[in-house]
């Protein structure tokens, strides 16, 4: 499995030429290495803080084809995400699943018209389609939707899209890569390019965090896939570059699951600022948003804003019988979107969420823009460049049908850890083993320390925050619960690393000042 310290000493080693190299542990970035390694290249990964840090792990959970582009007539962007919604579900349905979501409709107009627009949705899907779309009547929306408002109700359109956990995803993806060959490594901070007599770009000098030291590794060709943190990258290649993204941020809220105690998702087709604002069960608690709220900086930790915590809750009260309120939140997060530049228009709802490749004067690549469902495509195409500009061999693209790390089921694994599909056996292993690893990290959260071993074994989990965020989402499902857990959680890692006392005070001092930007309950949030 992954093991970091395997990983540098091959980074440093004696191949130091590589074909490629990446910076960025998203999904564009490790998208991109499994494509580069699935093929046959030499690829080196290297990300600043955790994979998933940022945008990737803060997602609504959804692999759908973007049903408000349609609104928009972006038709082959709804027709592409749909395919590699089928081919997601095909190639990682341990992470995958399909997901019925619920349109209340309050007006006969209403049905017919979410019905008519939903209808071409499930039909642009064609082979990959998910499941068919309805019409309901007021009753058969009350059934699944038990707690929806029924006053002026006049029943739904319901349809099939997809749903995954982010992290998850990626932690598979970085897997698949690695067993095709790449070198990934987290806490890797690049801060320099090296280049040739002709000015262009053959290398990179990066910050290893755990141990300080200061490498430089060459490649034929760098690729530029930080997201959100994109332009400072290209900055540092040119200094002359201009703004390629308008970042946005969007929330969601996580609740209990008595909010939405069903099966079933809400979409509410339009809020007040143009959106679609999602409801959906997420590890049986209720996660809803998202907001759209223009950016002028970005950041590794953004903070939900006061008013976006009061918009996501006020639209969804127009829609639940008994509606939340501020203390029922149980963890608030934000990510941020890298939409394209666009300088006629103010609205992020209406930038792009389509890919975009730059190949600047000094030959860096630079892939942003997309989201989480069209990563493959957008690696895919990115590679296709990276293969032309660095001159490397002509080989296709294998991950269309590529199946994802722990992907191969064999319909034995546990349905407790079914999440991780063929892992879930090892994890079984580990608690028959040693049953004291069969205890929950904490009463209102199901993973057991045995996930969390796994997690330090075999997924690169170092900090604190990568086991209680990232590997498990025991942060973005109950905020309090997390910090309450965390001092027990740590004392387990110290021990399974190594680590001093010194440094287990250091790690639960750095989770706690993250953690408390995730509760929205004792204080109204700033940003």
């Amino acid at each position: 499995m992954l093991n970091r310290d395997e990983m540098t000493r091959r980074a440093i080693g004696a191949e130091t030429n590589w074909d490629i190299i990446i910076i960025g542990g998203g999904a564009t970035g490790v998208g991109c290495a499994v494509d580069a390694s699935s093929r046959g290249f030499s690829v080196l990964l290297l990300e600043q803080d955790d994979f998933g840090k940022g945008t990737s792990s803060r997602s609504t959970k959804l692999i759908h084809g973007g049903v408000r582009y349609l609104r928009q007539g972006n038709f082959s962007l709804v027709f592409d995400s749909l395919r590699e919604r089928g081919n997601l579900l095909q190639n990682a349905p341990h992470v995958v699943r399909k997901l019925r979501f619920v349109v209340p409709c309050f007006s006969n107009f209403e049905k017919l018209l979410y019905f008519a627009g939903l209808k071409i949705y499930s039909l642009l899907a064609r082979q990959w389609s998910f499941g068919e779309t309805k019409i309901l009547s007021r009753n058969e929306t009350i059934q699944q939707l038990p707690n929806i408002e029924t006053r002026g109700l006049r029943g739904g359109v319901s349809y099939s899209d997809g749903q995954f956990d982010d992290t998850r995803l990626l932690i598979n993806l970085v897997a698949t890569a690695a067993e095709h060959g790449a070198v990934l490594i987290n806490y890797a901070r690049v801060n320099e390019f090296t280049r040739n007599t002709a000015g262009k770009i053959d290398g990179v000098k990066f910050r290893d965090e755990e141990t300080g030291k200061e490498p430089t590794v060459s490649a034929k060709i760098v690729i530029n896939a930080t997201g959100a943190f994109c332009d400072a990258v290209r900055k540092m290649s040119s200094g002359s570059s201009s703004h390629l993204i308008k970042p946005s941020q969007g929330i969601h809220l996580v609740l209990e699951r008595k909010f939405l105690p069903t099966e079933n998702a809400i979409m509410i087709p339009e809020t007040t600022d143009g959106r679609v604002l999602f409801a959906i069960p997420w590890n049986e608690h209720v996660l809803v948003g998202t907001t759209d709220t223009p950016l002028n900086e970005t950041s590794l930790e953004p903070r939900a804003l006061d008013n976006e915590i009061d918009f996501v809750l006020e639209t969804l009260s127009r829609y639940l019988a008994i509606a939340p309120t501020r203390s029922d939140i149980l963890s608030v997060f934000a990510g941020i979107r890298p939409l394209l530049q666009n300088s006629v228009s103010e609205n992020t709802a209406s930038l792009s969420r389509d890919h975009f490749i730059e190949i600047d004067s000094s030959n860096l690549i630079t892939v942003t823009g997309g989201k989480w469902t069209s990563y493959r495509k957008m690696a895919e195409d990115t590679i296709d460049r990276a293969v032309s500009i660095g001159k490397l061999p002509a080989r296709k693209c294998v991950t269309g049908k590529l199946k994802i790390h722990g992907a191969n089921i064999s319909g034995q694994e546990a349905p407790r850890f079914s999440v991780y599909g063929s892992d879930a056996a090892e994890i079984e292993a580990s608690i028959n083993d040693k049953p004291s690893l069969d205890t929950q990290i904490h009463p209102r959260l199901a993973y057991t320390f045995a996930e969390i071993a796994f997690a330090i074994r075999n997924e690169m989990a170092i900090t604190l925050e990568d086991v209680l965020a990232r590997r498990s989402r025991a942060l973005f499902l109950d905020a309090s619960a997390a910090i309450e857990c965390a001092p027990r959680v740590v004392e387990f890692m110290a021990m399974m690393l190594e680590r001093d006392a010194l440094w287990a005070e250091k790690q639960l001092e750095r989770f706690r000042l993250v953690a408390r930007g995730y509760q929205a309950k004792t204080e109204k949030l700033r940003a």
